[in-house]
């Protein structure tokens, strides 16, 4: 009890503290803010276009330094900036970070506070820099490694460390990308299939990835997505999820129900309702070791809002959840979270 009154706490805390900072941050746009962020940003694109030009011309004995500094990447820009209004590119979910060609590095500055665990708070870095100019199925990230938060179950996600990624062009209607990676020093490969289907209003996508690691040896992983729009802007979707590895006892398997709601380019609110289970779900807490129905129930809710700057964001998704290992009595837990973005983000 006394946790979740200090959840409470924070909670109102933090949304007087973002109205006071939005109230009072209506000054002049050339400010010394500006002017060192503009500085970064450019150093990005500097950057991306140095390792686009210079490693490309590595990989292709055919194509020159200088034929790679003539190509014109302006529409490439403007495809990209086009699809900055998709709801899976403002709430930075998973797809979202598999499928992106932007050119952006993120700070994301994290806080996680919860009725049964330890407090956390964690600082992320995440950068993309495609391959536009010459090699646009190529590209360099930079990302958080795979962290499953105990009041949700990541799924279909990222690769995390740092590597390259090239994407195959589509063949019989299924795309491919296939990942080089190291993340907390163990080297890894990684391929993600998918294949979209058009069926009336709806939108299914199945997603099939593998993934092989010094550390982790071998896990696939299945989604399928069932996208539809509600009107232009609002999306529903459901999850299907199922993976299994060879460090992993039994196969976990999920269905989340989402639904997005796009409040114009600077606001989104994400409505979710997920439930997960194992085959052969065992655990230190719990209380059957051999359980294998839905161990955990999870209803949160995400408001996401861009303020001040176009490139400074907050989050805060409180989140309520059933587990098997509490016996499943409700627990509490808040995420607020900062995005910082330099480069061509939005």
């Amino acid at each position: 009890m006394k946790k979740t009154s200090t959840i409470h706490s924070y909670f109102f805390i933090l949304i007087f503290s973002i109205t006071s900072f939005t109230s009072g941050l209506q000054a002049d746009h050339n400010t010394s803010i500006d002017i060192a962020y503009n500085s970064i940003s450019k150093k990005v694109l500097h950057w991306s276009e140095y390792l686009d030009i210079r490693i490309s011309s590595w990989l292709d004995d055919n194509v020159s330094y200088e034929e790679c500094q003539a190509q014109e990447i302006n529409h490439i820009k403007n495809e990209n900036t086009q699809k900055k209004y998709d709801i899976n590119y403002f709430f930075q979910n998973n797809k979202y970070l598999n499928e992106t060609k932007d050119i952006y590095v993120r700070l994301r500055l994290n806080n996680y506070l919860y009725s049964r665990e330890k407090n956390r708070m964690n600082v992320r870095l995440n950068a993309q820099l495609p391959f536009d100019r010459c090699k646009a199925q190529w590209k360099f990230f930079l990302q958080d490694s795979t962290n499953s938060l105990s009041e949700v179950k990541s799924t279909d996600t990222s690769n995390g460390g740092v590597g390259i990624r090239y994407y195959q062009e589509a063949l019989y209607g299924v795309s491919a990308s296939y990942s080089l990676g190291l993340s907390g020093g163990s080297p890894y490969l990684r391929g993600r299939y998918k294949f979209p289907i058009k069926y009336h209003d709806w939108k299914i996508e199945p997603v099939q990835i593998f993934k092989y690691s010094t550390k982790y040896y071998f896990e696939e992983e299945t989604n399928i997505y069932f996208d539809k729009y509600l009107n232009e802007n609002d999306l529903f979707r459901i999850q299907l999820h199922r993976k299994s590895g060879s460090t992993l006892e039994g196969t976990d398997y999920g269905i989340i129900f989402r639904y997005y709601l796009n409040l114009g380019k600077d606001s989104g609110l994400e409505l979710s309702q997920s439930f997960f289970g194992n085959t052969h779900y065992s655990h230190y807490y719990a209380l059957d070791e051999s359980y294998n129905n839905i161990n955990n129930y999870v209803t949160s809710i995400s408001w996401r809002e861009n303020l001040w700057r176009k490139w400074f964001y907050y989050e805060i998704r409180p989140t309520v959840n059933f587990h098997k290992d509490y016996n499943y009595k409700p627990s509490y837990s808040l995420r607020f979270l900062f995005d910082i973005y330099f480069g061509e983000y939005n």
